[in-house]
């Protein structure tokens, strides 16, 4: 009988994967490259984690790599995202039904014009954005009606956090203006901002392996998100992670 393949999880920062590690039986550590990594196993699940750091780029490149060496049979990414649609609340998860390069394509005086581009294959091209597994994102519907996601408390309120479907865009950058943010709302409605998502979901894809996103929402998007992030992205990662572990537990042995 073939080795049973591995679930690949991975995240942004460490605050993003914490919760997953400390969810880990059999708790092994190794380094890929130089990138270490955790063992382990959840609900008898084999599962792999490993921080990416943040922006498309290590993304992109800890992402291939994983791949390349360990065959995954899923990828999630789980981490934090700004919170673009008012209806996201800090703290509500969002499974991405699209994952989107908002900065893929022209910048005109009318704003971001999408298109596709070149791809490493000859005739090929790359999309600017990215759907889920279809597999992954029916499982993760699934996993919702037995989810009970744990209370947290933002600015005086005490609430349990959602978890819902929605659409999370991509790019380098941490802040982004109004002018920005107006644009991204008429062309693409996101309900997520972050930084990696989109070139983890481009690389799954070209590699062949399933993969679905999870982001949690911290603060709102804005320019100058520094300080609001801090104080409440702790909040939404543990919120995502605490998801994440949910939906491996969903998974087939």
């Amino acid at each position: 009988m073939p080795p049973v393949r591995p679930i690949l999880i991975l995240g942004a920062m460490p605050s993003e994967v914490r919760v997953i590690q400390a969810a880990l039986e059999h708790r092994g550590h190794g380094t890929l490259e130089c990138f270490p990594y955790d063992t382990g196993t959840i609900a008898g699940r084999k599962v792999i984690v490993a921080v990416t750091g943040v922006g498309v780029t290590n993304g992109a490149m800890v992402a291939a790599l994983f791949i390349h060496h360990f065959k995954p049979r899923a990828l999630i990414v789980s981490g934090t995202g700004s919170r673009f649609n008012p209806r996201i609340r800090t703290g509500d998860t969002v499974i991405s039904l699209k994952t989107i390069h908002h900065a893929a394509g022209s910048l005109t005086s009318d704003g971001m014009v999408y298109r596709n581009v070149r791809g490493p294959l000859p005739g090929t091209m790359t999309s600017w954005f990215y759907k889920p597994d279809k597999a992954l994102l029916a499982r993760a519907r699934a996993a919702l009606k037995t989810y009970r996601p744990d209370e947290i408390a933002v600015d005086g309120e005490t609430y349990r956090p959602r978890v819902l479907t929605g659409v999370v865009s991509a790019s380098d950058m941490f802040g982004v203006s109004d002018e920005k943010i107006a644009d991204m709302k008429a062309k693409l409605d996101p309900d997520i901002m972050e930084m990696e998502s989109a070139a983890i979901a481009q690389v799954a894809q070209q590699l062949g392996t399933p993969h679905i996103v999870f982001r949690a929402g911290s603060n709102r998007t804005q320019s100058n998100p520094g300080n609001d992030y801090r104080r409440l992205g702790q909040i939404a990662a543990r919120a995502a992670a605490r998801w994440t572990v949910h939906f491996v537990g969903s998974l087939p042995r």
